[in-house]
């Protein structure tokens, strides 16, 4: 009965297709595979006792499937229950997919009541509004939570330096890349202040910066060396570019 095999299949694959993001024990593959129907019905009832765990597995994998599916499913809620969090919930899913003018829009809808001077929410417009090169903004949102504790050593505070650097107020960018030059922490900002000194014609001051940074982590044990292999990579990276 071929049209039976596209459910069964189906069927198989999702079961796959769980088991692999759980990482399952290699036996549900096999029992899976060469028994397409029992396998899969032992592999549910195993993995899935309740309603509401099938519910919300099934949630993510149209969320894998599909590209705007949360988008979508966020913006039907709104219709129901257009809360100032439910609106940023949009506006973050907005953000991871690169859509930054959706997302400043709605995030700015935000700026009311209890929001209105939110540092979290102030913190998400300013990472998107540099994104936009809206630097203006940039500072402006900046501004408000500049002695919040949250902002001392944030990479957005670092969006903030750049921004007076882009409106031509050298003198106030590097004095806030100074406050972020903090030895043993702060790395993202400090590479960030090292490419600044480079574009400000101090190549020197530049090379120096990285190479401090490079000793610092190098001075590490091995776990902490492990946890900062990304940004050490970046800041060689760096380096190389000024040292050719």
């Amino acid at each position: 009965m071929p049209e039976l095999y596209t459910p069964i299949v189906l069927i198989q694959m999702f079961c796959l297709y769980l088991a692999y993001k759980r990482n399952e024990h290699q036996k549900w593959f096999w029992i899976i595979i060469f028994f397409p129907v029992i396998g899969s019905i032992i592999y549910l009832f195993d993995t899935f006792y309740s309603r509401r765990n099938v519910e919300s597995l099934a949630e993510g994998v149209k969320g894998g499937f599909i590209n705007n599916y949360k988008i979508q499913k966020l913006e039907r809620e709104i219709v129901f229950s257009n809360t100032v969090s439910k609106r940023i919930e949009l506006a973050d899913e907005y953000l991871r997919n690169d859509n930054y003018l959706k997302a400043a829009e709605i995030y700015e809808s935000c700026l009311e009541g209890i929001y209105k001077n939110d540092t979290e929410l102030l913190l998400k417009l300013i990472r998107v509004n540099f994104y936009l090169q809206n630097y203006q903004k940039v500072i402006e949102h900046g501004n408000v939570i500049v002695g919040d504790k949250s902002f001392k050593n944030s990479n957005e505070k670092a969006a903030f330096a750049w921004s007076f650097y882009e409106i031509g107020d050298n003198d106030k960018a590097g004095a806030i890349f100074r406050e972020l030059d903090v030895r043993f922490s702060n790395y993202n900002q400090r590479l960030e202040y090292a490419k600044y000194l480079k574009v400000s014609g101090n190549a020197v001051l530049a090379k120096d910066k990285l190479q401090n940074l490079i000793a610092e982590i190098e001075s590490m044990d091995n776990h902490e060396r492990n946890l900062k292999r990304k940004i050490f990579k970046q800041i060689k990276s760096e380096y190389s570019k000024i040292n050719t």
